[in-house]
């Protein structure tokens, strides 16, 4: 009877682990995947690194050409080339937190969770904005 109590157990914590992964992998930037704290701290970082050599306009045409793509990939794309003139010279959270000021500059909504290149951000999908 412990056995099946047990194995029951496991399978349970396995299905919800299983649940878990498949509702990130669905998400989108539609979904709330910023806190409007990010997007406020990356608007200064924005407008002191970006703003002279890209308005939001530019970022509508990127969106739009990384649609269905994971967001990490974007995150890593800017980071390797940008600034232009001294690429990967940023921190890893003003990088983030200039995603998050761009996806909420297209539109998209903030939410209760921080943006995190390390947890889940290659489960969230691009959308055109």
């Amino acid at each position: 009877m412990r056995i099946a109590i047990k194995i029951a157990s496991y399978a349970i914590l396995l299905l919800s682990v299983v649940f878990t992964m498949n509702v990130r992998a669905q998400a989108t930037v539609n979904d709330g995947v910023f806190t409007e704290a990010q997007a406020t701290s990356g608007q200064a970082v924005y407008d002191a690194q970006c703003k002279t050599c890209h308005n939001m306009r530019f970022y509508r045409d990127t969106l739009r050409s990384w649609n269905n793509q994971p967001l990490l990939y974007l995150w890593e794309s800017i980071m390797g080339t940008m600034p232009a003139d001294n690429p990967g010279s940023l921190m890893f959270e003003e990088y983030t937190n200039v995603i998050a000021y761009i996806l909420q500059e297209q539109g998209f909504p903030s939410g209760d969770s921080e943006l995190d290149p390390d947890d889940g951000m290659e489960n969230i999908s691009i959308v055109s904005p």
